[in-house]
């Protein structure tokens, strides 16, 4: 299969500043946004100046290397401009962070000037919530990323884990307008009155599904019932995940009633299956890149028909090793190697597996780091630093590690251990494939766990293919020794494409 090498190869090519705002595959395959609530579309025509952002703004999104809106934002921003309370859905990467920003940044900064509007007063205009201090730190960047030193006056991030007499201090000299933090330094602040949040304008609730956890519930309270209180007709909310279930809606809706459900997905066609073995090499490569949007819509088509389960990226090719439990590290290595992917994401469910599997890579002479629940947040931030620098070929990560992580350049992810279920599938493959950029997600499963795959193909709605590696290529996996396929509970025989 040797299109999984060609995918990765092509990500260099492809990488430029015009994908990280929206991608030519946007405007190829003609995304299509649809709004639950009021049926509002979007076509990928649509420019920043059309969704009302400034002449001023969008040449600072242009310099970002974002220049034409992703499908996320041409789907939710009208929405949010208009003050409505908003559930936005969409596939990670594609660009929900700035459809939420954008409309915020106009709101408090005159475009003519690039200064603060007169009449944006001096207490807290938005304030966003995140469940992980890498997020809350990443939404910050965005707005310094655009404005600059005035992006650094007018936000301050207040996340567990630093220093909180800084924040406070920061608080009362700044006077911020836009808050970022995570539920728990948040609830501290506002019980101790340091910050005022009964004058915000719009609550942002990043991540949803994940801020539902019950070490959240009382945190989430707090900020809920003192945000916005003295807003004349009420604060403006929005919520946004790439998974949002029904349940998740109704949670929210002491939050924010009759949110208007939007649902950033594409319009394409019905999936096909891959290249046979023995095809023409000229035929497979033509196909390539119809064989990932096509396997990708099948989880929008998914979408629509089963309302706000899931977004998966577009243009991932997803993957399956079958290996017995004493061999998967082994099977880990040869895959990142034959896959030629040089930053990679690697999955485990455990916090005790994540020092032990890097210490495996690491002996065999593989640059890998790690993120884990017991580091702080300098060492945090000093192993992304080096593993965006390229000083790691992969990362070993828990689920609550990853959220948040925003690496543009990020080929792969592996699960060594399968996600507890399909949201957190979509969660851990978001990590690549961002913004329209091909990507593959590789799982790794004992042949007892071979119908977890299975279920998470009906269930999204994409096709996982079942490979091998062999002489440091990746091959196909044989159907008859493959457990997933009727051919016993032994690990695949490889045979090559």
């Amino acid at each position: 299969m040797r299109r999984l090498r060609r995918a990765t190869a092509r990500r260099g090519t492809r990488r430029d500043g015009a994908t990280r705002g929206a991608t030519r595959d946007d405007e190829r395959d003609a995304g299509r946004a649809s709004a639950t609530a009021d049926g509002a579309s979007a076509t990928a025509g649509t420019t920043f100046r059309d969704l009302g952002v400034g002449a001023r703004l969008a040449r600072a999104l242009e310099r970002a290397g974002i220049e034409t809106p992703s499908i996320a934002q041409r789907a939710a921003m009208p929405a949010i401009a208009r003050g409505e309370n908003v559930a936005m859905q969409s596939h990670t990467g594609s660009g929900k962070t700035l459809a939420y920003l954008l409309p915020v940044i106009c709101d408090v900064v005159d475009d003519e000037t690039g200064t603060v509007r007169r009449d944006a007063g001096n207490g807290v205009r938005a304030l966003v919530v995140a469940p992980s201090q890498e997020l809350a730190m990443q939404i910050v960047r965005q707005v310094e990323r655009l404005l600059g030193d005035l992006g650094r006056e007018i936000t301050q991030q207040a996340i567990g884990g630093a220093n909180a007499k800084r924040q406070e201090e920061a608080i009362r000299r700044k006077r911020p307008l836009i808050v970022v933090g995570t539920p728990g330094r948040l609830a501290e602040l506002s019980r101790s009155g340091i910050l005022q949040t009964h004058g915000v304008k719009m609550l942002v609730v990043d991540e949803a599904d994940d801020l539902l956890a019950s070490n959240f519930r009382r945190d989430m309270a707090r900020i809920s019932e003192h945000t916005g209180k003295a807003v004349p007709g009420g604060r403006q909310t929005v919520i946004v995940s790439a998974t949002l279930k029904q349940e998740t809606l109704d949670a929210y809706s002491y939050l924010a009633p009759n949110l208007t459900h939007i649902v950033a997905t594409y319009d394409k066609p019905s999936p096909t299956a891959l290249t046979t073995p023995g095809e023409d090499e000229e035929a497979e490569e033509a196909d390539v890149a119809d064989a990932r949007d096509e396997k990708s819509a099948s989880a929008a088509a998914r979408q629509e028909r089963i309302q706000g389960v899931v977004s998966l990226p577009p243009h991932i090719t997803h993957c399956s090793v079958i290996s017995e439990r004493r061999h998967k590290v082994d099977e880990l290595r040869r895959a990142i190697h034959a896959t030629d992917v040089q930053r990679a994401l690697i999955f485990c469910n455990f916090g005790r597996r994540l020092e032990e599997v890097q210490a495996k890579l690491s002996a065999r002479r593989m640059p890998v780091g790690v993120l884990h629940g017991g580091m702080d947040k300098m060492e945090r931030q000093k192993e992304l630093a080096k593993f965006r620098r390229g000083e790691f070929r992969a990362l070993v990560v828990s689920d609550l590690a990853a959220r948040g992580l925003d690496v543009d350049d990020c080929d792969a992810v592996f699960n060594l251990e399968l996600p507890t279920d399909e949201t957190h599938y979509v969660h851990r493959a978001g990590r690549t494939g961002r913004m329209g950029s091909p990507g593959v997600v590789v799982t790794i499963a004992e042949p007892q766990e071979a119908f977890v795959l299975e279920r998470f193909e009906r269930n999204l709605g994409v096709k996982i293919n079942d490979i091998a590696t062999k002489g440091g290529e990746v091959v196909r996996a044989a159907p008859d020794r493959d457990p997933r396929r009727g051919g016993g509970k032994r690990a695949p025989k490889p045979r090559s494409v």
